[in-house]
């Protein structure tokens, strides 16, 4: 299973996690990890998104 894959399986608090490595790698990474990060960053912002609409009962 990929990273992308696990991310709606992920708890809220490893989203949470993950989701500020991953601002925090695409801001002061090395170009490798830059490129890593635009793969799934946006993925993991549309869920936490998703998450904060379904916590507050939006869809």
């Amino acid at each position: 299973m990929t990273l992308l894959e696990k991310i709606p399986t992920l708890r809220d608090a490893e989203l949470k996690a993950l989701l500020a490595n991953a601002r925090r790698l695409d801001v002061t990474g090395t170009p490798e990890q830059r490129r890593a990060v635009a793969e799934v960053i946006t993925p993991l912002e549309r869920e936490a998104s998703r998450r904060r609409s379904v916590g507050r009962g939006g869809r």
